[in-house]
């Protein structure tokens, strides 16, 4: 009788975890369903080839990308998003996904520049720009610019913050992080990013709306909450795209820059089942706790940098705190790019990197 009666409380466990995975599925999937209504195209494609006439405040955008916005009802918002789709693609065939997360001062733009859109063709892929609620929207990752207080991160142990900057001011997470003394006035991924080397062929390597009109939300001016908002825009977006296209479940993949690329981490982590592959490129990691029950831990991870990266150090000291937790990590140091340069020089090896791996080698 006692056997029966455990057999059925695991039953209904089971049970009522599946109707809850339902549910937020459904949730989700309505959510998507009424974003996309409301998404409109600001600028169709101008061009079959690779071309840069168009900006997205400083940013270059491949002619080939479509610009669209939606509305973000959480602050009643309309937010920007870029898509691409490789001629590549069948829509009677599953097709292969990218998000890509900006850094600090970007915009769903940054990753839409020719570098990248040319490795998204080849290889077939859709790639999505996320606005992530504003430039400064660090998707869900704990991350501010200015202020001296003590951070989170640590040298040695398994605290995370490794992958730091150079700049001046204090980040959150920086102290006693090798590189990460903040000396130099520089901002991740931001004005300033890739005015040396521009090795790799990027141009325009500034990112966000300098000099121009403010991009994305500006209702929102609270960190914490922007935080928040930019995980859910990111989200929204990538959900949009899973129900608009012919998206293969098992080939999500997720990359993002400087503070996008901690971003990447964050989201990697907390949304460990969808993605088959996640890249960080000079990522700004910052408060990170990594331990051996970590999500991310099987999930094929991608870390590189630029070796005349000025700005964002300690990337190196972060693959090898992960290996030392036999997470599945790559690391790679690109000769002669810089933490602008990175954003274009590293596609050739994010995508060899996309394409080696699927969401169902790791079950």
């Amino acid at each position: 009788m006692l056997k029966t009666r455990k057999l059925l409380f695991v039953s209904v466990i089971i049970c009522v975890f599946l109707a809850i995975s339902v549910i937020a599925k459904n949730k989700s999937e309505d959510n998507a369903s009424a974003n996309l209504a409301t998404s409109k195209v600001t600028s169709e494609p101008v061009g079959k080839t690779a071309g840069e006439s168009r900006r997205t405040g400083a940013d270059p955008v491949d002619d080939r990308v479509e610009l669209r916005e939606y509305l973000f009802t959480d602050t009643n918002e309309m937010l920007p998003y870029a898509v691409f789709v490789s001629s590549k693609v069948d829509k009677d065939k599953k097709a292969p996904l990218v998000l890509a997360l900006h850094g600090f001062s970007g915009n769903h733009g940054t990753f839409m520049r020719s570098q990248c859109v040319e490795e998204a063709e080849k290889n077939g892929y859709i790639m999505v720009g996320a606005m992530g609620y504003s430039p400064s929207g660090p998707f869900g990752m704990n991350f501010s610019m200015g202020g001296r207080g003590r951070g989170t991160g640590a040298t040695g142990g398994r605290r995370g913050g490794m992958g730091g900057m150079t700049g001046r001011g204090g980040v959150p997470g920086a102290r006693g992080i090798p590189g990460a003394a903040m000396a130099g006035g520089g901002m991740p991924g931001g004005m300033g990013a890739g005015r040396g080397s521009m090795a790799g062929g990027g141009r325009g390597m500034m990112m966000g709306g300098r000099g121009g009109p403010a991009i994305g939300g500006t209702k929102e001016t609270d960190s914490a909450k922007v935080a928040q908002l930019s995980e859910k825009d990111a989200m929204n977006v990538l959900e949009m795209a899973r129900k608009e296209f012919n998206i293969d479940d098992n080939r999500i993949y997720l990359m993002g820059h400087s503070m996008g690329g901690g971003g990447a981490l964050h989201m990697g982590e907390k949304y460990a089942d969808i993605w088959a592959g996640v890249a960080g490129l000079a990522p700004a990691a910052f408060g990170f706790t990594w331990t051996e029950e970590s999500k991310l831990k099987n999930v094929p991870l991608f870390i590189t940098v630029g070796d005349a990266d000025t700005l964002v150090t300690g990337s190196k000291q972060l693959y090898d705190q992960l290996k030392e937790l036999e997470f599945k990590v790559e690391y790679k140091s690109m000769p002669g790019l810089d933490h602008g340069g990175i954003i274009g020089g590293a596609m050739p090896d994010v995508f060899k990197f996309f394409n080696e791996h699927t969401k169902s080698e790791q079950q």
